[in-house]
């Protein structure tokens, strides 16, 4: 793995990033109805609405100069970053390249201050969920999308106390000896 580098997601090629972007999403399933009512809905906003309010933070990794994958998300409340989506292409998976931009993503977020990382994920997305649970993340619901369906919650809680607090909080009650 020693061939990957990180870079700022700034520095990815638009177009390397779009086709990248299309490889790991080509097994995603489109909504023709969902998407005309999506489109709709976005020409009845105002542009303003669509300025970003969040500051967004993304990496790359490359294989020597051909981006390979990205991941990125933004701040979300005053202690939180959210990791909004995330890619490999599909060559590429299964070498290392995920867990390593989730790693960094963590990194920044700690030395940023933050206290958790959240991410949600198709709940028959296997390979990503496993991935973070071996990074310390933690299974912290459920939700239905519209869009893409059964979402399990995954949490990371930076501080190892507030880690701590969950794991007696989430803890079975048992009863006393």
């Amino acid at each position: 793995m020693t061939n990957f580098s990180l870079r700022s997601l700034d520095s990815a090629p638009a177009d390397q990033l779009a086709a990248l972007q299309a490889d790991a999403f080509a097994d995603h399933l489109q909504s023709g109805p969902l998407a005309e009512v999506i489109a709709s809905e976005s020409a009845a906003r105002s542009p303003a609405a669509d300025s970003p309010l969040r500051s967004p933070f993304g990496l790359a990794a490359f294989r020597d100069d051909v981006l390979v994958g990205w991941s990125q998300g933004y701040r979300e409340g005053t202690h939180q970053f959210y990791m909004l989506n995330s890619g490999v292409a599909r060559t590429e998976r299964r070498k290392g390249v995920y867990s390593m931009l989730v790693k960094a993503l963590l990194a920044h977020a700690q030395a940023q201050g933050y206290s958790l990382v959240r991410s949600r994920h198709v709940a028959a997305n296997s390979a990503v969920i496993i991935a973070k649970l071996k990074l310390g993340f933690l299974v912290t619901g459920f939700e239905y999308s519209e869009v893409y369906g059964p979402l399990v919650q995954l949490t990371c809680l930076l501080n190892p106390e507030r880690r701590k607090l969950y794991a007696d909080r989430a803890a079975p009650l048992r009863p006393a000896a």
